[in-house]
């Protein structure tokens, strides 16, 4: 009989207490690396776009997370060059809130929209091919415009997700990914925290900004390599 199901038993009491403070101490840190390790690919979390809109960025904002200094951290996995040009390589690009508070990112609908190199301005996520160089965090954008709410997602406190990108063999961005001789890196930049609007017109507005994190955060490079079959 499972001790669980004894009411009488205090060590089922000591398992769950134990257990729940596992998860607090150590869950938002260690024990996701340790699940990751025993389950391949579980650190990846949600698709980003499955995150919650940041709708009344006006008036709804996480104070602890319009205080994070850096919050935004990049990791990036790739799959092996398949054998079949049929085929594709996946690059995940893992955004994870390293910060207390809720934290605004901007994430495009279809996961696929990532802008391939660097211009060194543009905001949201990206993939570079083959470069080790440090990213430019980029000037700041026009202020006074707004970001539209369906590009805004709300990564929670200490939470990640991922952004698959799926590159077809026969077209990519960068020929040496068929030989093996190519490295891929990813990046997040924002370049203005952007301008609330009311809810309704003449609305009050108690956040003058949009609270999104100014910088950038990007990923080592790491090497596409190609499959062993």
């Amino acid at each position: 009989m499972s001790i669980f199901r004894s009411n009488n038993n205090p060590n089922a009491l000591v398992a769950i207490f134990l257990l729940l403070m596992l998860a607090i101490f150590a869950g938002p840190d260690t024990l996701p690396r340790l699940v990751s390790s025993v389950i391949p690919g579980a650190d990846e979390s949600v698709p980003c776009n499955w995150l919650r809109l940041g709708t009344g960025r006006a008036i709804h904002q996480s104070l602890v997370g319009r205080a994070a200094q850096q919050p935004i951290e990049i990791d990036v996995k790739t799959t092996a060059v398949p054998n079949t040009l049929e085929g594709s390589v996946f690059v995940s690009i893992i955004i994870t809130n390293r910060s207390l508070g809720t934290v605004p990112i901007l994430v495009n609908a279809d996961p696929n929209q990532v802008r391939f190199g660097d211009d060194g301005v543009t905001s949201g996520l990206g993939l570079v091919f083959n470069n080790n160089a440090q990213l430019p965090a980029g000037p700041q954008q026009q202020s006074g415009v707004p970001y539209p709410e369906s590009g805004i997602r709300l990564l929670g406190p200490r939470q990640s997700c991922v952004n698959k990108v799926e590159l077809p063999l026969n077209n990519l961005p960068d020929p040496a990914i068929l030989n093996g001789q190519a490295s891929v890196k990813a990046y997040y930049r924002n370049t203005d925290p952007g301008t609330s609007q009311p809810v309704t017109p003449g609305g009050t507005v108690i956040f003058p900004t949009q609270g999104l994190w100014v910088g950038i955060a990007q990923s080592e490079s790491i090497p596409i390599p190609l499959s062993s079959g």
